[in-house]
């Protein structure tokens, strides 16, 4: 009889505790769409570009990048008595410049606007 008891008590402790859980999660769920429906508005707001425009944008520092680095490898090619070294320090700086613009491309892909246009090294 005692466990009985101690069964139908348990029984009306989870009945009471379980609709506390059920409304917490359906504010969580009404919050997270209503801060949802606000990002939206201020994404459109503070002029987030389109992802095809910053394809394009992308696009141009990537022919600059490639065109910084034929020049780069053309100005030290050929140069006499280098034994390699100059050739590895010029292509250290080339994938130190890529590292560099990688992760501004990140920034930019991750926030969705355009920052300030890559500066690349003069040469």
């Amino acid at each position: 009889m005692r466990v009985g008891r101690q069964w139908i008590a348990g029984m009306f402790t989870c009945l009471l505790l379980l609709p506390v859980p059920a409304l917490a999660i359906q504010k969580s769920i009404s919050a997270r769409s209503i801060s949802a429906q606000q990002v939206s508005a201020q994404q459109t707001e503070t002029g987030f570009v389109t992802a095809r425009e910053l394809v394009l944008h992308q696009r141009g520092e990537r022919v600059e990048f490639l065109a910084f680095s034929r020049g780069l490898r053309a100005q030290f090619r050929g140069v006499r008595g280098d034994n390699g070294i100059t050739r590895a320090s010029v292509e250290r700086v080339i994938r130190d410049v890529l590292l560099d613009l990688r992760a501004h491309w990140r920034l930019e892909t991750r926030t969705r606007t355009i920052t300030s246009p890559f500066d690349f090294p003069e040469l």
